[in-house]
């Protein structure tokens, strides 16, 4: 009778787990370089800011990336742990319950 408490209990859970909305992630802010018309090309000037504008764009986006990454890990090896520590709990629970 426990057991399918318990079961009932993790079917529920579960179930409120699906439905929780995922968190708003923001974009990145980064602004885009913006490309010079043809007869700025031949521009060294121009084409110096673009290029530094686009270097600049890359390591925005570079930084992002990485900061979202390493938040991603981070949320991953936290449900890892959760996971890990329920197996655990449910274990000892059904070692006690053969008693």
């Amino acid at each position: 009778m426990n057991r399918i408490l318990l079961a009932a209990a993790l079917v529920l859970a579960a179930g409120s787990l699906q439905a929780a909305d995922a968190p708003a992630v923001p974009k990145p802010d980064c602004q885009a370089p913006h490309v010079p018309g043809a007869a700025m090309r031949n521009d060294d000037f121009a084409m110096k800011r673009f290029k530094r504008d686009t270097k600049r764009y890359e390591d925005c986006m570079k930084s992002f990336v990485d900061e979202h990454q390493a938040i991603a890990k981070a949320h991953y090896d936290a449900a890892n742990a959760a996971a890990d520590e329920y197996n655990k709990t449910v274990k000892e629970i059904n070692e006690q319950l053969k008693e």
